[in-house]
């Protein structure tokens, strides 16, 4: 069976369902939202940073050291010293057992709140053009899973944004893939992409007419398309800062340097009996 025979598209402000073999599309309801990003995508040139400050031990009793090689010709060195004149740890509280008591209906009703307000997706997006989604039911917990006609990575670099005077945030992992490059280099694994119309949404898993379920892709589908333009700028200007960063790193290399830990002991440490126990008589 084809695995996109029943599934859900979303075009725009309007949803439809099909099935397999449906003839008529039932029209989920919706209504148009206002959805924006209510701050700046200015991103700053990039700016070189200053030079580290060179790090100095403080003047200290040691008591042992020990030096051990690592890579690139370094070494890493561990030093205890002199016991901490830090006031002592407390004991740990000892927690206490409270009784559970049932969440009140506004606890609830904030839970609810903040769940539905609050979003994230794992994406794969091919060629910047068709993103395959995925993210979890607000209530429920239920994995859903779309394909879009869409660059949900526009996103990349956004955590919130508000919808009909509403505020939400997300968090969105994706990863792209130069399906032409794949296909350049290893043909015979190059990836099969899903066919999708252009700014449509295939729900390939999950309870396509819980709107509740698919209100996460519906609002991140409206923001892409109200601020299109705004993404699109700020998605070059970060990729020309991260450019500009990486070739100033290239050009200016962190040169190998030896690495030195120090401990100090606090109460309870067995080296405060003995501080030198590896001089102990045996």
């Amino acid at each position: 069976m084809n695995t996109y025979s029943s599934f859900i598209v979303i075009c725009g402000i309007g949803c439809f369902s099909f099935a397999q073999g449906q003839e008529d599309a039932e029209r989920l309801p919706t209504t148009p939202t206002r959805t924006s990003i209510p701050y700046s995508l200015d991103v700053p040139d990039f700016t070189p940073p200053a030079p580290s400050i060179p790090k100095s031990l403080p003047a200290i009793r040691v008591d042992a050291e020990l030096s051990v090689p690592a890579t690139n010709s370094r070494t890493i060195t561990m030093i205890r010293g002199e016991a901490s004149t830090l006031p002592d740890i407390p004991p740990p509280a000892i927690a206490e057992i409270r009784e559970r008591h049932p969440l009140t209906p506004e606890q609830i009703a904030r839970n609810i709140h903040h769940r539905r307000h609050n979003f994230r997706f794992g994406a794969t997006v091919y060629d910047h053009r068709i993103s395959q989604v995925q993210w979890n039911h607000p209530d429920t917990g239920e994995l859903y899973q779309a394909v879009c006609g869409f660059d949900i990575g526009l996103l990349a670099g956004i955590g919130r944004f508000i919808s009909d005077g509403e505020s939400y945030e997300f968090m969105l992992m994706s990863s792209n893939i130069d399906t032409t490059l794949i296909r350049r280099v290893v043909r015979q694994y190059a990836p099969k992409v899903p066919d999708v119309q252009v700014d449509a949404i295939m729900i390939i898993n999950g309870d396509r007419n819980d709107p509740v379920g698919i209100s996460p892709i519906a609002l991140i589908k409206d923001l892409i398309s109200s601020e299109k333009d705004r993404l699109v700028n700020y998605q070059a200007d970060r990729l020309r800062f991260h450019q500009a960063a990486a070739a100033w790193e290239k050009a200016h290399p962190v040169p190998p340097r030896d690495e030195t830990f120090l401990f100090r002991p606090h109460r309870g440490s067995r080296y405060l009996a003995n501080p030198k126990p590896e001089a102990a008589v045996k």
